[in-house]
């Protein structure tokens, strides 16, 4: 029953969202508002309807219904209950039915916002309805008829066949939700594009689209993130980025979203840019279908894409209506889309932002052409040449410095009345900034030229946007008389987007430091461990202590302890684990991470010998790995400041007013949950970090071990220092210890055997009476 309720749900969110369509386009042509609105209750039924379908998988996972293929699938009746949640969207099935959910759900909220009866947005709501409706029908239709979760087994089995491991980390409970989020998000600016062509209204659509575009923008910025932190912590290869087709799949759209806001930016401020705008946002939503198309069509390879299916040249012909259906709409307004201003030059406001947009676009098509180089060259000449990291790090490296760079010339340039001597009171803390971060690395022992000056580029960009902070500080401080943190809290209030936007580019500038680090400074050995033996990895020592297998309920963990020492001091211990699915036949390997703001040991358990005396170990030191993650999390608090509305309650009218109010306070419980979900899967996987945490005073083999002087039953004292040279077995033990009192002839006879060879056994009495000590000595 549960499984033809979710397909009928299905069904019906089909016809409502056809009806929908239908209604609008019938109002637009007619001008009846009593259409407009059934048109607009069809979004909200289709968006009901599809929340109701995905309940209803849910809670077939929930409720072990392995008589439904997909849950059978993907789910198992040992598997907790966070991952039967997140096993709702881990296969094609389940992943199309949220897509479309989330599609009708932005809708939804796109003509809430529009009923609200913002003047620059009227023109375009109705037609953008009608495009939103489309995308969210053909999803739909996708869902029921070619990949349809409810799909019921003729037999139901016992038991599921369970989640993939792979998937089993925090982060998988997100990042796609993050991802889809970004995708669906993006259909917004390209409906709000469309219906400017379709209007000849092409001015203001940008800012009646910009909350969503820069909400998309930042949940496919925290989808990435997760991404590369789930591959860092499960795939065991001592990396975050591959340069995976599906990966890249990813990447591109998030480019030019990027490169959308800042050309909306130069729109809304001085009516230029008009032609970019509109082929941003047509040419992030095309990137978006084509990623799905890689990733669910079989056409690559990949640990991250689906098996392959039918839905390939489904999603290939919305692909070619998208891009010929907007290319004729676009070339059809020609006349209205000629930008009026002129440009300044190269080194002016729009050259730099220009500048700053071609990068993207070069940056974009580099990695579409890296991505597609295998199927290219197959289907040209019948051989398949990967594009591999190096590849792409040597063709994107140049143009993601490049980039960073013009943020830091930006505020320094980017003035239209810069006089030499602003020019060279801006650029002062830039140079200032780009000398000291690169003295400062090369005395870290970061040497490459190449890295120099990486890091130099990276200084500059950071200490401009540190003195843009500063100098608005103390202006507004120095004028009022205020604290400087009281103005820099004014100031973020009064222009979020601005400050948020300075967040941002620090949050990059952070990054950037982390893909530098890691990047250019690369270290990996493989070892082979013998049980007490020292090994060298870098300024590290490793001793393997001891291998534990421990017996999960469908998995057998396997463990390696290893203690990690530098410079003969005891760090701590970390456990890298390989756990074996037998009846999946499947293995993974649970890197252990020591993290440290200079750099990270990784260390990933290989192999190992059957009698647990010997190990093997991979082992990787990253280099400023942390700073990717911190950047990430600035990166995402910086779009969360700049998305934030601007605080105009007072003059809106009383029912509105308290509606904002509410719609801000759900923001801000969203945007703490958004950041929390992302400290949580970031750091918080189960394995990940692998440590017993830091310990102190634990002596290394071959060093001093700390010095201590006992009071012996003569009356007489012993230092440990005395025995130097000698091998010392030292026992605690109590008389009140019945194991002690059993083990005591047996360290006699070892005494007794030994002592010649200089062997010397101290007994040290713990917690105890002297007289009992003294009692049980004398036997």
């Amino acid at each position: 029953m549960l499984a033809e309720v979710g397909a009928f749900s299905i069904a019906l969110a089909l016809a409502a969202a056809l009806y929908g369509t239908f209604a609008i386009l019938w109002s637009i042509r007619h001008a009846d508002p009593r259409w407009a609105e059934s048109g607009r209750n069809g979004v909200y039924a289709t968006t009901g309807l599809l929340g109701l379908a995905l309940l209803l998988l849910l809670a077939a996972f929930l409720a072990d219904r392995f008589q439904i293929r997909y849950v059978a699938q993907h789910s198992s009746r040992d598997l907790p209950l966070y991952l039967k949640v997140s096993a709702v969207w881990a296969g094609q099935e389940g992943s199309l039915l949220l897509w479309a959910f989330l599609q009708t759900l932005f809708s939804g909220l796109v003509v809430r916002d529009g009923g609200r009866g913002d003047r620059k947005g009227r023109p375009y709501v109705p037609w953008a309805m009608v495009f939103l409706s489309l995308i969210t029908a053909f999803f739909v239709a996708v869902t029921l008829f070619l990949s349809n979760p409810f799909v019921r087994l003729d037999a139901a089995p016992a038991d599921g066949q369970g989640l993939n491991p792979l998937l089993r980390h925090p982060g998988m409970i997100f990042h796609p939700p993050a991802l889809y989020l970004g995708y669906v998000g993006l259909a917004v600016p390209f409906a709000f594009a469309l219906a400017a062509l379709v209007t000849w209204q092409v001015d203001d659509w940008p800012a009646v689209a910009r909350r969503w575009t820069l909400a998309s923008w930042l949940f496919l910025g925290l989808g990435l993130l997760l991404g590369a932190r789930w591959a860092y912590d499960v795939l065991g290869w001592g990396g975050y980025w591959g340069w995976d087709p599906v990966e890249n799949a990813g990447l591109m759209p998030w480019l030019t979203a990027t490169a959308l806001l800042h050309s909306t930016v130069m729109q809304e401020e001085r009516r230029g840019f008009r032609v970019w705008s509109l082929l941003l946002a047509v040419l992030s939503f095309a990137l978006v279908l084509f990623g799905t198309f890689t990733t669910r069509s079989g056409m690559i390879q990949s640990v991250h894409a689906f098996v392959r299916s039918p839905l390939g040249p489904y999603f290939l012909a919305f692909i070619g209506l998208t891009l010929v259906g907007s290319s004729a709409l676009l070339y059809s307004r020609r006349s209205v889309l000629t930008d009026s201003r002129p440009s300044d030059g190269l080194l002016s406001r729009e050259g730099l932002f220009l500048l700053t947009l071609t990068l993207f676009l070069t940056l974009t098509g580099s990695v579409l052409v890296g991505s597609l180089l295998p199927t290219i060259t197959e289907a040209i000449a019948g051989q398949r040449f990967e594009a591999g990291p190096a590849w792409f790090d040597r063709v994107t490296g140049p143009q993601f410095a490049a980039l960073v760079l013009v943020m830091g010339l930006c505020p320094l340039l980017g003035q239209a009345a810069a006089t030499l001597r602003r020019l060279l009171n801006r650029g002062l803390p830039a140079l200032l900034g780009a000398t000291a971060v690169t003295i400062a690395a090369a005395l870290a022992g970061f040497t490459l030229p190449a890295s120099l000056a990486g890091f130099a580029v990276i200084g500059l960009a950071g200490a401009t946007t540190l003195s843009e902070y500063v100098r608005d500080v103390a202006a507004r401080s120095h004028r009022l008389g205020e604290n400087p943190l009281q103005s820099l809290w004014f100031l973020f209030g009064r222009n979020r987007r601005r400050y948020g936007g300075y967040l941002v580019h620090a949050g990059v500038i952070l990054m950037a430091l982390g893909v530098v680090g890691t990047r250019m400074y690369p270290f990996e050995k493989e070892a082979i461990l013998l049980s007490g033996e020292p090994v060298t990895v870098g300024e590290y020592t490793l001793v393997f202590d001891e291998l534990q297998q421990e017996p999960a309920d469908d998995h057998l963990s396997t463990r390696a302890l290893l203690s990690v020492y530098q410079q003969g001091t005891y760090l701590t211990t970390l456990r890298p684990q390989m756990d074996q699915y037998v009846d999946l036949d499947q293995t993974i390997s649970i890197p252990a991470l020591r993290v440290g703001l200079r750099e990270d040991l990784y260390l990933v358990l290989a192999g190992w010998s059957g009698d647990g005396t010997m190990a093997t170990l991979k082992a990787f030191i990253n280099p400023l790995a942390s700073f990717l993650w911190l950047g990430g999390l600035v990166f995402l608090v910086g779009g969360a400041v700049a998305h934030w509305p601007p605080a105009r309650a007072a003059r809106l009218p009383a029912p509105e007013a308290r509606r904002r109010a509410l719609g801000t306070t759900v923001g801000l419980a969203a945007g703490l949950l958004v950041l929390t979900a992302a400290v949580v899967a970031m750091w918080g996987g189960t394995g990940t970090l692998g440590a017993a945490g830091q310990a102190s005073g634990r002596p290394f083999a071959g060093q001093p071990a700390p010095d201590f002087t006992l009071s012996l039953l003569d009356g007489s004292t012993l230092a440990l220092s005395d025995l130097r040279g000698q091998v010392a077995v030292i026992n605690f033990w109590s008389t009140w210890c019945p194991p002690c009192e059993e083990e005591m002839p047996h360290l006699q006879a070892i005494w007794e055997e030994y002592q010649a060879e200089g062997v010397v056994l101290v007994g040290i009495a713990y917690d105890d009476e002297e007289a009992a000590v003294r009692e049980m000595a004398s036997r």
